[in-house]
């Protein structure tokens, strides 16, 4: 009897952190949405819009982890300097959000960037990242 309930507890929170995280990336979507327009990005409809960027934030989020993971490790085994490692990390950061919304936008129809744009989009998220660019402290 314990044993479900606790199960049902996971259930549950695991339902609501998707929902948390979905309704986020609608939010910032929605917010977007009208600077995308002045960049290139065509939609039919805020929702089409809403459903791409969450979808290419799932597929490029694993290529971000690797890309984000190398400068750090590198950084943190003294092999390169802090701002090396901050350059490195938007660099690979913005290649590889970069292709993960250029893959979904080929197969999205109602959804259309230029490439310039998605470089851009691609960019302002690995800005958002460089604080997490540091050395661990032992």
């Amino acid at each position: 009897m314990d044993n479900n309930n606790n199960k049902r507890e996971k259930i549950i929170i695991f339902i609501l952190g998707a929902v948390l995280i979905i309704a986020v990336l609608s939010i910032i979507a929605i917010f977007s949405s009208a600077i995308m327009r002045l960049l290139g990005f065509e939609y039919e409809s805020v929702g089409g819009f809403i459903l791409y960027f969450i979808i290419a934030s799932i597929v490029s989020y694993p290529m971000n982890l690797v890309a984000g993971a190398f400068p750090k490790a590198l950084l943190n085994l003294d092999r390169i300097t802090r701002k090396m490692a901050v350059c490195m990390y938007v660099l690979l950061d913005t290649i590889t959000t970069f292709f993960g919304f250029y893959i979904v936008d080929y197969f999205m129809p109602s959804v259309s960037a230029n490439t310039i744009s998605l470089i851009v989009l691609a960019l302002v998220f690995a800005l958002f990242g460089i604080s997490d660019v540091k050395k661990k402290e032992s």
